[in-house]
């Protein structure tokens, strides 16, 4: 499993000091993206690279207590890797070990040439799979 960290600064919050949901998701993607990054094949790369997209097809949120203003949450991420699509399992937990948010992200996998769906390339799966390991 990967972790990242993450603080809820002033401008993620609205005037009350609670952090406003749509700056949660993003500290989510910014979590996979870092794992994808630490894995060695960053979702910026893959496109030129291995000729594919993994855009993000659905997404499932739940808020289970406020983040305020300085806030730190420990984002995990476990990958789930289909054939043609990868999930992204994510838990927000604070200092305490409280969960405050979970979330998934699904992608699938899409030529670049005519966005058909197609097999992950081995030399992302391989990266995602041994994090299961």
């Amino acid at each position: 499993m990967f972790e990242f960290e993450w603080k809820c600064a002033w401008g993620d919050a609205d005037p009350h000091g609670i952090a406003y949901y749509p700056n949660l998701i993003d500290a989510m993607h910014c979590a996979g993206e870092e794992l994808m990054d630490d894995l060695g094949v960053a979702y910026w790369d893959i496109p030129e690279e291995y000729g594919v997209h993994l855009p993000i097809v659905s997404m499932d949120t739940d808020f289970e207590r406020p983040v305020e203003v300085g806030d730190v949450l420990t984002i995990s991420v476990e990958p789930d890797v289909g054939n043609k699509s990868l999930g992204l399992e994510f838990t927000a937990t604070d200092a305490d070990g409280k969960t405050r948010f979970s979330a998934r992200e699904q992608h699938v996998c899409v030529s670049k040439a005519d966005n058909e769906p197609e097999p992950l390339p081995d030399e992302v799966r391989d990266p995602l799979e041994s994090v299961l390991e």
